[in-house]
């Protein structure tokens, strides 16, 4: 992977509230390739990183993850917001109010179900307003409240009886 997805993994720890002791034990891997892996020395596996998304409580990692592999990138998976519930709201919020102000152009360009040469512009700006809406979504969805573990491995948070998978 590269420096900046292993700088999110460090930050997702110390966000998480664990040591690198702590951490490595829960990821059963020993403290040095935990630093290596968060250093960027070396590359994280698919396993380690579904195991952080899970202890460090963090969805953005795997996802990051998928986002740099090749398949990632051949699906042209949206950019999510990284910061706070209420920014990724705002975002949301700005992004729907984007789409519906081109639902009229993206009707006029999709009623005789062909798009022309001197509508492709227009329809490419709205596809990008639709990307934006769908990173949008996918930030909110994918947002998580910071979990705190203590050093045993269990929550102290109440969010644990909450189940966000839908």
């Amino acid at each position: 992977m590269n420096k900046e997805f292993a700088k999110m993994c460090y930050f997702a720890r110390l966000e998480t509230g664990l040591s690198i002791k702590n951490a490595s034990s829960l990821l059963n891997i020993c403290e040095r390739q935990l630093n290596y892996y968060e250093s960027g020395q070396k590359n994280i596996p698919d396993d380690i990183v579904a195991k952080m998304t899970k202890v460090y409580v963090n969805p953005e990692l795997g996802y990051e993850y998928l986002k740099q592999t090749k398949t990632g990138q051949e699906l042209a998976l949206p950019t999510i917001n990284m910061k706070g519930i209420s920014s990724r709201t705002l975002q949301l919020r700005v992004c729907i109010k984007n789409v519906i102000n081109i639902l009229n152009k993206l009707d006029v360009i999709a009623c005789d179900d062909v798009i022309d040469q001197k509508e492709l512009c227009t329809f490419m700006d709205c596809m990008k307003q639709i990307q934006l809406l769908s990173g949008a979504c996918v930030g909110i969805r994918l947002f998580s409240p910071i979990k705190k573990i203590r050093t045993d491995g269990n929550s102290t948070d109440f969010f644990d009886n909450i189940n966000l998978n839908f």
